[in-house]
């Protein structure tokens, strides 16, 4: 009977050694994960920030763009009103847009 609780305790101590050195490389193996994923989490916040950055960018460049195309269409518009006045006040002279043009 005496060997036999020997060799209960020698498998029952040899298991929890097992157990122990188990645990050890679980609990390794998550700490690398646990760093991997440390690493991408931060690489994926500097392309986060970079999305960000480059779509507030081009929200202004637009802002810029339709500030512009309405200053144009402005400028437009008053170009062709001095023109229209130009030729009225031509036409009322005698002298007509395609022209009379000066002798030399």
């Amino acid at each position: 009977m005496e060997n036999f609780e020997r060799l209960v305790v020698d498998l029952i101590e040899s298991l929890k050694r097992e157990v122990h050195a188990l645990d050890r490389k679980v609990s390794e193996g998550f700490a690398r994960i646990e760093t991997k994923f440390d690493t991408q989490a931060a690489r994926l916040d500097r392309q986060g920030a970079l999305l960000q950055t480059g779509s507030r960018w081009i929200a202004r460049t637009n802002d810029w763009a339709e500030k512009i195309d309405r200053t144009l269409e402005t400028k437009d518009r008053e170009i062709d009103e001095l023109r229209t006045r130009l030729d009225k006040l031509e036409k009322r002279n005698g002298n007509s847009a395609s022209g009379n043009k000066p002798a030399n």
